[in-house]
């Protein structure tokens, strides 16, 4: 009897086989907060259809900006940068005051303004609320500050009360030989005078200097 060849029979674990070791990369379990697309067991593939689909939402994409840019472009060529002059109301106040004297029968305030003041309104208010009809008009000085005149020839307690918003009285003011009496309500400041003639009501909240200016002015043309 042949003895048995004990060589070929071994097994591989007790041979010494060298285990097999893969070069892909061991996925995560799905349940893995750490798992990504790539830990998926298959790739998921876009059908023609929906790869069609999806460049042509892409090219709508960029074809719907590049026609937005096309139309703003000529748009913003179109229209310059505003300059800040253009926003200048100015009204000629003596065209302005000569027509409306017309209707008050008597000769209105329109004093000759600097080269750095304009009025930027001008009118004559006849259908007044107080039923006291009244001239006025606004000057912007260094366009930074605002008078407000307002000239009434038959005038009231009443209507001055309405006009200065109830402002109470904080004392008298002397200029040029007319008396002002001086009225303040938060940051505004008026100035009245109340002559046998004509009232003048002059605002600011932006300064007393231009506001004592124009009642300098307008202490002449009472006079």
């Amino acid at each position: 009897m042949q003895p048995e060849n004990t060589e070929n029979n071994t097994p591989a674990s007790e041979a010494g086989a060298v285990p097999v070791i893969s070069d892909e990369p061991t996925r995560r379990d799905l349940n893995d907060p750490k798992a990504t697309f790539e830990d998926l067991p298959y790739k998921p593939q876009l059908t023609e259809k929906q790869a069609k689909r999806a460049n042509q939402t892409l090219k709508g994409m960029i074809i719907s900006v590049a026609f937005c840019i096309a139309v703003f472009i000529p748009l913003y060529l179109l229209n310059p940068t505003p300059d800040e002059k253009a926003f200048e109301s100015t009204v000629d106040l003596q065209a302005t005051a000569q027509g409306a004297s017309e209707m008050a029968g008597t000769e209105l305030f329109a004093p000759e303004l600097a080269d750095d003041e304009y009025a930027n309104f001008a009118r004559w208010q006849a259908n007044t609320a107080q039923g006291v009809p009244y001239w006025e008009f606004g000057v912007v000085i260094e366009d930074s500050k605002f008078v407000w005149v307002r000239q009434a020839v038959d005038s009231n307690p009443t209507w001055v009360a309405l006009i200065t918003d109830s402002a109470l009285p904080t004392g008298t003011k002397e200029i040029d030989g007319v008396q002002w009496e001086v009225r303040i309500k938060d940051a505004k400041t008026y100035l009245i005078s109340e002559g046998k003639d004509t009232t003048f009501v002059l605002s600011s909240d932006t300064g007393e200097e231009e506001l004592v200016e124009m009642a300098r002015l307008a202490s002449q043309d009472a006079k």
